[in-house]
């Protein structure tokens, strides 16, 4: 019975459309499992050769049979390690280092292609990731491993949290590791995010083991901005694949799923490319990957999460990407950055290059990528696709789906899926892409499953891995199902029902599939069937679902229809056919019905293969059942039936035995028709073939398509409705039809007319109501080209025009050109518009307008005149040429161009020929006159000219410029490789525009300001010359569209009569006159004072505001211009101090970028920024309170923290002290950081509190001027803003800004020390702030001292540059600087307790002091010795020892731990102490003069050589101060969580408030976060670092912090000549820092809104916070207002109820035996 083998029915996988699911069972027979109770399991790895099991645990490894039998185990840990130490670890060395548990982050096999496996790869998380070797017998027996690893050789992420992928690749028989983990913070940064390993020393590279040295890397810019998070790693062909997450940097700051690629042989990555992937519904973020096989196609199926945090939703998809689209999609992206620029063909950038590498995408030959299809040096990468391939999820699934893995069974795919809550599932995967879970199975209730889904080398067992066990489980599960019911309604793909056999089977045993439901084939539609007929009905098996079964002579299938007796079936390759029944064996209709279905069943022998129900319908059944209409209800039956007119019958037939069929209105082509509609106009019809005028006839428009199509209509007669078919032609006059001519040509029959009414037109003649037109006007020429033409005639000559006739022989003989016939053409002729004729020849030169004359109207001439002209050949050049041709002949002559367009290029010449001989000559370019121009050159000597450029015709097109010497022709293209270009004329306009010769107002000091257009599009500065009458007006800055020059201090003469000099400008050959200036001078007026008080009374006002704006605008004007000179000039200088400054800075890269930084730790930046400039803090301090009665007060103190956590208590409390008059605002801000402290494990609360609060304020505020809310520090609440923000940010203080403002510390101290600075005033020649810039010209040299450092046993000479200048102090603070470098602060000696010696020969020791015997006295000037009194000279060796207590207490005058030195220097002896310039010795100034002094001081504008120095100094440390800024707003990186909730906070209390200004909710986010925050730590870098500010980098910090706080003010920043200079060195920047800020505050806005809870699971729980000092603290506030308090708690209903005020009482009588009425 061979057939019966074929037809196993296995029925689940094509009938799931038939049956329900049923609930899950349980198994019968629990699957195997190992459960390892040692430590948490992280990783699963199979060996294919041998079958085995290996486990990678924290601290062990387990070695597995294949049945889950254990073999061998071995322990990795746990270590004595530190994240931030690097291996060996040292206790002594690395103090903080702990025992560590060893998480395994690296699980993989080093194996050759079709080899055994050498040994097990292992790498965990301990000694910074590094990796071993452990041999696959036994996992206990270490093979290789390093003692002493290389920072190359740091593999894993040290941290178990990060992810860490790997993949094995072999090539050239060199086995490699391609590794990719996310960013840690702790460690050596700089590890790049996928990185190239050798899994063998290489002796000839000297590079051990798991080094990257010498290998590929991804070199990326910001580690921390592309933290990939990476899910799977595999190879593929030759390629190597990474699936990865991060947020996207460049786009919204979203999640996004990535999949890169790289050649699997690229050891330069040069072929790195990834695209991101998106799968719809914002599923957005990978949880897990595989790579499996879908219809035989390589595809990559991912789990994917719903997320806008690092925290992925509970909804998950899975998402399936052909690997075949990917590629195609990755190779796209590479294309267009080879060849393209990144660009599509709309300009759109496509590709792009990521991570901040400094490459970009190119233009390079369109066959690159095959050339280089892993890339190049030349070619560019990383390279990054925008466009995002996109798929549609194929299962969701809740809760998150943590695994995947695929399977292929008879051609289907089934895809394993395990979730968090520890249970598997499994899903089957429909040829279009949707998936259907057909079984679950619960593994491990109390675990997530691991990524690590392996499928056996049968494919039949699946390894599941949990947190504690790993488990074998069959994939096909039949056994449990004990009848075909239960078999089938499990939809197990691996399992079907015999049912021949009676019982199931797994397909491994069965040979055929079974056939699907036929209802349930695509291919099959069960369409119906008319019952007038006997039919063939053919089922298409599709070959992608099943193959039939080759059945022997003895067996075959059958169909059946209801209960009629089976026929055969004959099968042809896929195809099924069987017969329909006769007509007179079908079931009648039933009544009222028109149709009737009947079942139909394939069978093999009995057994009913599959079925489905086939309708069979009666179109005469369907006239009968509405004999009224039976047209109308044939023509739109559901069924194919059609009327047959002339019969009057409804047939399935598509012809009639008469003719004439109406086809049912499904059919999508209608027939011709048979009458036909002449006209129709708007409602009415002419229609051919049928009477319309009897009297009980009536066309009704029934169906009518948008364009000419057939008309169906009803012919009411006798009661009875006949459906014709027509054919209709529909017109509309106006169409087309623009003039009277026009609208008469159109022919008689459509009754088209010319209507005179208010706007004439062309309409139906019975539309027209005001008459019609029936002598159209006389013609109208508009134009007529061409406008000449030779004598002999012969060219075609074009007229349009307007009512030029209405058929050809109205105008066939009247147009004439200038007197002359016109012959027109015929087949040219457009009626009315256009006319078309052949010129003839005339007997000499004329010229005269076209003449047109319609029969039966007046002649019309045109406005044009055509020339009759004779062309003339003078001259060819040149005379010969080869026979071969190709010589280029210019033909000289006059009116060649007779004949042609007036505007038309060298490519359109028409009727323009040209012949030697019989040989045509092809006409290239031609030119109406062609002119010589040339301009002498001087100044010529053997190394240069100067020559000016020739002056040439506007809009002259230039054919050729050249140099001209003797006979020598030099190109000026082949000189300067490219060709010479003439711009348009600049244009100046006049200094008084609104009154041309009125002269412009003057103020001496100022500067010119033209306005003009193009001036620099040819010009330079250099070339232009400014005269104001006889003397030059200095030309000082010039752009496209102004002109700056500064004029005399005195007013010029005029050169001529008049009595004002007049501006000229000469730029090249062009000279402005732009009009006459007079000078304003603060003379006396000769007006007597009663006359100047009468007109002030009515003139004052109007003019001096006029003229302050006016004045005010060239004052700003002319700063921005000297500033703008003023950097140009330094600007040398900046950029050799700035390369100077960043040779330095590169010693100290090695410092910042991680721990190198010296941060302050948290409680001691706390201390700092909650409690600035008070020592002794409560932070630090301890409760000291007796032992007796300790434990009593810390039990009020407790009660008394219960207090502040209820809201209202704390709120009467915080308002009841604000209203105390006695309660000072330093006591405000001290109570707030009290809360701050006590409050500080429940932020939460505390983030509550303070909003209460703040809203209270805006209540204030809001009634009176809410600009000013937040601009101080005033409330209680304002301060706990203050330390939120600080604590809220420290983390972004870190990770991000921190180390740019580090920096710019550094390099201000660096340029700061490298000039002067006196030790007593603090000035500094090199610094930012004018008040602290030292003016005189100190003569000072730099001196290298070899200092001898004690390292160990050893003495080290180590070189320190310091001025000759520098006190000794001074010095000693530089050489602590160099020895120090990159240490805190507060871990160095300091400078006074140490003493410099200067040693020289053997026994030369001289102990060096700022003040000894030795020092200079003039005087009362005692002066502070430096090296230069001491004359040590370049190169001298000094060393620094520890002081003698002998000597303590002779150089204490300055202590360099001190920011501020002795401004007003120490009395000692009635002595004064300078050092570099005396201060001034000036009396007091009385208040009452104080301001005219200062008016007096800004009058003495700052001497331009000063400025300069403060330029310098800008420019210098400009890079740095933009990076500061940038870091603080940038809006590449999300801002702090906290920035966004805060502002959401404000744009709601000013929604809430009515407040639609956005300048106010501008200066509140303002006040809140730059001025409130950014300030305090821009001036205090020691509020964040352990470092030293000193007075002179004190003085730059503040100058920079000011031009944040002018930046992120809404006012105009300008500034004129009174304007502090610190204002004036920023003026240029700050509008493009004013644009940062509102840039950032806008996206802020725009963006999502900050989720609280997001914010709140960011506030970092920092312990270790004195709480019971804070609290004894803030119970001496209660002490001190306790009646008032107790008052507040008890006029409050609600407090009463709490019984606030006793429970304050009770806090009372424990902290301080307070009696109260307890």
């Amino acid at each position: 019975m061979p057939a019966a083998a074929s037809l196993l029915l296995l029925l689940a996988i094509l009938w799931w459309p038939l049956v329900l699911p049923l609930a899950p069972s349980h198994l019968q027979s629990p699957p195997s499992f190992i459960t390892l109770n040692g430590s948490r399991l992280n990783h699963l790895l199979l060996d294919t050769h041998s079958g085995h099991i290996y486990v990678g645990a924290v601290n062990v490894l387990y070695h597995l049979s294949p049945d889950l039998q254990l073999l061998s185990w071995g322990k990795t840990g746990p270590k004595l390690d530190s994240p931030d130490c690097l291996p060996p670890i040292d206790p002594t060395d690395c103090t903080q280092a702990e025992t560590t548990d060893n998480t395994n982050k690296l699980l993989l096999l080093e194996e050759n292609k079709g080899k055994d496996p050498l040994s097990l790869i292992v790498c965990g998380t301990v000694l910074q990731g590094i990796c071993e070797k452990r041999s696959l017998e036994n996992v206990s027996q270490v093979l290789y491993k390093t003692d002493n690893p290389v920072d190359t050789q740091y593999v894993a992420a040290n941290n178990p949290r990060v992810s860490t992928v790997g993949v094995v690749v072999e090539q050239k028989g060199v086995l490699l590791m391609l590794v990719g983990r996310g960013y840690t913070s702790k460690g050596p940064g700089g590890i790049p995010p996928i990185t190239m390993r050798r899994l063998n020393a290489v002796a000839r590279h000297s590079a051990p083991a798991f080094s990257h040295e010498e290998l590929g890397k991804l070199v990326v810019g910001s580690y921390s901005e592309y933290n990939n998070h990476f899910v799977k790693a595999f190879h593929h062909n030759s390629y190597v694949y990474f699936v990865f997450s991060r947020r996207d940097v460049w786009g919204k700051r979203e999640y996004r799923t990535y999949v890169s690629r790289l050649c699997a042989g690229d050891p330069n990555f040069y072929s790195y490319v990834e695209v991101p992937l998106s799968c719809v519904g914002g599923y957005n973020l990978a949880q897990a990957a595989a790579l499996g096989y879908h219809r035989e196609q390589p595809t990559l199926f991912v789990a994917m999460g719903q997320v806008s945090t690092p925290t992925p939703t509970d909804r998950t998809a899975l998402c399936v990407y052909k690997l075949e689209e990917l590629d195609k999609a990755l190779h796209g992206a590479q294309l267009l950055c080879y060849t393209q620029e990144g660009k599509d063909a709309s300009n759109k950038e496509k590709a792009y290059i990521e991570y901040e590498v400094s490459s970009s995408c190119l233009k390079l030959p369109q066959d690159s990528l095959n050339e280089y299809p892993c890339g190049g040096e030349h070619t560019p990468s990383p390279i990054a696709s925008a466009i995002a391939l996109e798929a549609t999820p194929a299962f969701t699934w809740t809760p998150p789906i943590t695994a995947v893995t695929t399977a292929t069974e008879v051609g289907h795919t089934i895809v394993l899926l395990g979730d968090k809550n520890g249970r598997l599932h499994k899903v089957f995967l429909h040829a279009n892409g949707t998936g259907t879970k057909y079984d679950t199975v619960e593994v491990d209730a109390e675990s997530p499953i691991n990524a690590d889904l392996l499928l056996d080398s049968t494919k039949q067992n699946v390894y599941v891995l949990t947190e504690r066990k790993v488990t074998k489980l069959r994939v096909a599960q039949c056994d449990k199902h004990l009848d075909c019911h239960s078999c089938l309604s499990n939809r197990d793909p691996y399992c079907g029902w015999c049912s021949l056999e009676g019982r199931y089977l797994s397909s491994p045993d069965c040979c055929y599939t079974p056939l699907p439901a036929l209802s349930t084939l695509p291919s099959h539609q069960a369409a119906p069937l008319s019952r007038e007929e006997q039919t063939q009905v053919q089922t298409l098996i599709p070959d992608h679902l099943l193959q039939l079964p080759v059945l022997s002579k003895d067996e075959s299938l059958s169909c059946a229809f209801g209960s009629l007796a089976a026929q055969a079936a004959v099968v042809m390759e896929n195809r099924i056919t069987c017969q329909s029944p006769a007509p007179e064996q079908l079931p009648p209709s039933p009544p009222g019905n028109d149709h009737v279905s009947v079942p139909m069943a394939l069978r093999f022998g009995d057994v009913t293969i599959s079925h489905t129900n086939i309708t069979f319908y009666d179109c005469k059944a369907v006239g009968r059942l509405n004999a009224t209409s039976p047209c109308m209800a044939c023509v739109s039956s559901m069924w194919p039936c059609h009327w047959c007119v002339k019969d009057e019958l409804c047939t399935h037939a598509k012809s009639c035995p008469r003719q004439h069929i109406i086809y049912n209105s499904r059919v999508s082509t209608p027939p011709p028709g048979v009458y036909h509609l002449l006209t129709a106009n708007q409602d009415h019809y002419r229609v051919n073939g049928v009477t319309t005028s009897q009297g009980q006839n009536k066309i009704i428009l029934l169906y009518l398509e948008v364009i000419i199509t057939v008309l169906y209509l009803l012919v009411v007669s006798s009661l009875r409705l006949i459906c014709v078919c027509v054919t209709v032609q529909l017109y509309d006059c106006s169409v087309g039809q623009s003039d009277c001519s026009q609208c008469r040509a159109v022919a008689a029959n459509y009754g088209c007319v010319w209507c005179a009414n208010e706007t004439p037109g062309c309409v139906y003649n019975q539309s027209c109501t005001t008459g019609t037109v029936d002598t159209c006007p006389p013609p109208l020429i508009t134009e007529i080209e061409p406008l000449t033409g030779p004598l002999e005639g012969g060219i075609l000559l074009t007229i349009q025009g307007s009512n030029l006739g209405q058929s050809f022989q109205d105008i066939q003989a009247g147009v004439t050109v200038a007197g002359v016939t016109c012959r027109p053409l015929p087949e040219a002729y457009r009626i009315s518009t256009s006319i078309v004729c052949e010129l003839q020849a005339s007997a000499n030169v004329t010229a005269g307008p076209v003449v047109i004359t319609v029969r039966g109207s007046e002649k019309r001439e045109s406005q044009q005149t055509f020339s009759y002209q004779n062309p003339q050949l003078s001259r060819i050049v040149p005379e010969k040429g080869p026979l071969a041709g190709g010589t280029m002949l210019t033909v000289h002559g006059s009116q060649l161009l007779t004949g042609q367009r007036t505007e038309q290029s060298s490519d359109q010449i028409a009727d323009l020929q040209a012949f030697m001989g019989s040989k045509p000559c092809r006409i290239s370019a031609y030119v109406s006159f062609c002119l010589q121009i040339q301009e002498l050159c001087t100044n010529v000597t053997s190394e240069r000219m100067i020559c000016k450029s020739p002056m040439v015709e506007p809009k002259s097109r230039i054919v050729r410029v050249w140099f001209e010497m003797d006979n020598v022709h030099i190109d000026f293209h082949t000189v300067k490789n490219k060709p010479f270009m003439y711009h348009p004329n600049p244009d100046l306009f006049q200094l008084n525009s609104e009154s041309r010769g009125t002269p412009i107002r003057f103020k001496p000091g100022g500067v010119l300001a033209v306005e003009g257009k193009g001036l620099t599009l040819a010009m330079s500065r250099d070339e232009v010359v400014a005269w104001l009458g006889d003397k030059e007006c200095d030309v000082k800055t010039l752009d496209n569209t102004h002109l700056y020059c500064e004029p005399p201090e005195k007013l010029p003469l005029a050169l001529d009569d008049s009595d004002l000099p007049r501006l000229k400008v000469l730029m090249g050959s062009l000279a402005f006159d732009l009009g006459p200036v007079q000078y304003d001078n603060d003379l006396h007026s000769p007006v007597p004072l009663a006359a100047q008080i009468g007109l002030a009374a009515g003139a004052a006002v109007v003019v001096l505001i006029v003229r302050k704006s006016k004045q005010a605008l060239r004052d700003y004007k002319k700063v921005l211009v000297q500033l703008e000179t003023l950097e140009i000039n330094v600007g040398d200088q900046c950029r050799k101090e700035f390369t100077d400054l960043m040779t330095e800075m590169m010693d100290l890269s090695s410092d910042v970028g991680g721990p190198g930084i010296p941060f302050l730790d948290y409680r001691t930046y706390a201390e700092r920024v909650f409690f600035p400039g008070q020592k002794g803090a409560p932070l630090s301090q301890n409760l000291d309170l007796p032992d007796s009665r300790r434990q009593t007060v810390e039990q009020g103190l407790g009660q008394l923290n219960n207090l502040l956590n209820n809201r209202l208590f704390l709120i009467r409390f915080i308002h009841t002290l604000e209203v105390q008059q006695s309660f000072s605002q330093r006591d405000r801000g001290y109570v707030a950081s009290l809360l701050t402290m006590a409050l500080h494990d429940k932020l939460e609360y505390f983030t509550d509190v303070m909003k209460t609060l703040l809203g209270d304020l805006v209540q204030q505020y809001v009634a009176k001027n809410p600009k000013l809310m937040l601009r101080r520090t005033e409330t209680v609440v304002e301060k706990m803003l203050t330390n939120w923000m600080s604590i809220c940010l420290y983390s972004f203080l870190k990770e991000v800004a921190g180390e740019p403002l580090y920096k710019l510390y550094r390099a201000i101290k660096y340029q700061v020390d490298k000039g002067p600075v006196d030790a007593v005033t603090g000035k500094a020649k090199r610094t930012l702030n004018d008040s602290h810039l030292l003016r005189e010209d100190i003569e000072y040299c730099s001196v290298t001292l070899t200092v001898l450092v004690k390292s160990g046993v050893e003495v080290q000479p180590c070189p320190v540059k310091v001025l000759d200048t520098d006190t000794i102090t001074q010095v000693k603070d530089k050489i602590l600087d160099q020895i120090y470098k990159g240490a805190a602060f507060s871990q160095r000696p300091a400078a006074d307790s140490l003493d410099l010696e200067w040693r020289s020969g053997q026994a030369g020791h001289l102990t060096l002091s700022d003040d000894d015997v030795t020092a200079i006295i003039q005087g009362r000037w005692k002066r502070i010795n430096t090296l230069q009194h001491y004359k040590v000279p370049d190169g001298a060796t000094v060393a620094l020892i520890p002081r003698s207590q002998s000597s303590l207490g002779v150089n204490q005058f300055y202590q360099t731990g001190e920011k501020t030195p002795m401004l007003e220097g120490e009395e000692e002896e009635g002595l004064r102490l300078w050092h570099l310039v005396k201060p001034s010795e000036d009396p007091e100034i009385p208040k009452h003069r104080k301001s005219s002094m200062r008016e007096r001081e800004r009058a003495k504008a700052i001497p331009e050589i000063y400025l300069t120095r403060l330029l310098s100094m800008k420019g210098t440390l400009q890079k740095f101060v933009d990076d500061v800024f940038v870091a603080i707003l940038s809006t590449k990186r999300p801002p702090p969580i906290a920035v966004r909730f805060f502002f959401d906070f404000l744009d709601d209390m000013a929604e809430k408030h009515g407040i639609d200004d956005p300048e106010t909710v501008h200066i509140w986010k303002t006040n809140s976060l730059p001025l409130r925050f950014w300030v305090n730590i821009l001036k205090n870098p020691q509020f964040v670092f352990d470092v030293q500010v000193t007075d002179s980098v004190d003085a730059v910090l503040s100058v920079i912090a000011q031009t944040f706080i002018d930046s992120c003010t809404t006012s105009e920043h300008k500034v004129g000549r009174d304007s502090p200079v610190n204002k004036l060195l920023y003026a240029r920047e700050i509008p493009r820092y004013k644009q940062l800020v509102e840039r950032y505050y806008s996206d802020i806005h725009n963006a999502v809104s900050g989720c609280y809870q997001e914010m709140n699971s960011t506030l970092t729980e920092l312990s270790g916070m004195n709480s019971l000092v804070a609290l004894h603290e803030l119970y001496k506030y209660i002490n001190k207002y306790y009646d008032q308090i107790i008052m507040s708690l008890e006029e409050d209903a609600a407090g009463q109820k709490m019984q606030l005020a006793y429970r304050l009482q009770q806090v009372a009588a424990l902290v301080e035996n307070k009696v109260t009425d307890l």
